[in-house]
């Protein structure tokens, strides 16, 4: 399916700007984006012009960053709902010795149809990928910070999918950067699992393969306590500190879910520009803890905001994540002032754009690609909003999208994808979990 990007002017009740909301009347605002897909004007509705899109009865957003998921494993929703995090990764790790690369191509799509409907536009995955499946995500429009996955230099991570070792997933990574090189919506980056299952002469390697090609480093940190102690008891270190002694931090990292950072380790990330994936859903449902995003937040770490895996989480939604991001931390601390939705919404955006590799989007200001989102906030839950970043951040749920623009193309209209044939997509994902389930 083709939709090729045209100049628009889009005219609406409100917009996110990153100086806060704009607007509040009924047509009172409006965002003019060019041909080549950039923000040309933001800001109060103009007498003189045409909006190509009446959007009254919508917000204007950024769109929404997924700092950390497993796209493909949509097919998994549902796996071992109630078990702790590492019988839970048994259990997922065992179907996933089931999957062929038809499997993956599904789950993949289907999340696709799943995040452009809640309003995401950007994702960094770690997973199997291959330029086919990039090629998929190409064609959706979204944008992605892809990480084929490794475990060690010798294992075979997905054998149904593809024999790549994870040495070879290293050079399937180089190679497909190059094929991908200078693609505004397709970027790689190296993908070691984790410190727990990657070696140290591994994790050297990858090291000193992204200071020499530049590719950033995706991989989980901290996210468990068992982690935890068991790299404590391997190596007599931290997760973090683990790495930073093998010279990962020389790198650029996109550490995911970082929950036991201690204040050292915090330190440490920020000092070394570490941006870390803040996944509260996953992290509360595997009964992993609470990671200490205000503490990360003062220290000055480089931040995004990820939904995991659904087989972790259930929903790609990252409205779920902006609200539980928001009050969790109050929570904890006892403090209805300790983390505002207005920051929590910012690492959904602007800063979550630029820790995955996209600086170039995630705010609605002028000279910005056009990464533009409109909810519908005529519905119950939106009336009385005095406050749009209260409304954002409390109220607003992914079925509240209604328009979703990537780079200017119209991707998303009023309920009907313009890029993805989603009744296709659901209906062979299904079967792709029924055969799993069967396997």
């Amino acid at each position: 399916m083709s939709n090729p990007i045209e100049a628009a002017i889009l005219r609406a009740d409100a917009l996110l700007s990153p100086e806060g909301a704009v607007g509040g009347e009924p047509g009172s605002v409006e965002l003019e984006f060019d041909a080549d897909g950039r923000i040309a004007y933001v800001g109060p509705a103009r007498p003189d012009s045409t909006p190509t899109h009446d959007l009254s009865g919508h917000v204007l957003m950024p769109g929404l960053v997924n700092g950390h998921t497993h796209s493909a494993m949509t097919l998994l929703r549902g796996a071992s709902d109630d078990d702790g995090f590492m019988p839970w990764l048994a259990a997922v790790q065992g179907l996933e010795q089931h999957l062929v690369h038809a499997d993956v191509a599904a789950g993949l799509e289907l999340a696709m149809v799943e995040m452009i409907e809640s309003g995401t536009t950007t994702f960094a995955d770690m997973y199997h990928w291959d330029e086919e499946l990039l090629r998929l995500v190409q064609a959706s429009g979204m944008r992605v910070l892809a990480a084929p996955a490794a475990f060690t230099a010798e294992a075979v991570g997905f054998p149904g999918v593809a024999p790549w070792t994870g040495a070879e997933a290293l050079d399937q990574t180089e190679h497909l950067a190059e094929v991908f090189a200078g693609d505004p919506q397709i970027r790689l980056a190296y993908g070691p699992h984790a410190p727990y299952t990657s070696p140290p002469e591994f994790l050297r390697e990858i090291s000193e393969r992204a200071q020499r090609t530049g590719l950033p480093i995706h991989i989980h940190v901290s996210e468990s306590p068992a982690e935890v102690e068991q790299i404590r008891e391997q190596y007599g270190a931290t997760p973090g500190d683990h790495l930073d002694a093998l010279g990962l931090f020389e790198a650029s990292v996109l550490a995911a879910h970082c929950v036991h950072l201690t204040d050292r380790e915090i330190e440490r990330f920020a000092e070394a520009g570490v941006a870390v994936s803040h996944n509260p859903v996953s992290n509360l449902k595997l009964g992993n803890g609470v990671a200490r995003l205000p503490e990360m937040l003062e220290a000055g770490v480089r931040l995004s905001l990820g939904t995991d895996s659904v087989a972790s989480n259930n929903t790609l939604d990252l409205f779920e994540e902006i609200k539980t991001g928001t009050i969790v931390h109050r929570g904890v601390r006892h403090d209805a002032a300790a983390v505002r939705a207005s920051t929590v919404l910012d690492i959904a955006t602007r800063r979550g754009a630029e820790a995955v590799g996209f600086p170039e989007t995630g705010a609605l200001e002028a000279g910005r690609l056009a990464d533009v989102i409109a909810l519908d906030v005529r519905g119950a839950s939106a009336i009385p909003h005095a406050s749009l970043t209260s409304h954002l951040g409390f109220s607003a749920r992914g079925t509240d999208v209604r328009h979703v623009f990537i780079g200017g193309r119209h991707v998303y209209a009023d309920g009907e994808h313009l890029t993805l044939d989603a009744a296709g997509i659901r209906d062979r994902a299904a079967a792709a979990a029924a055969r799993l389930r069967a396997s």
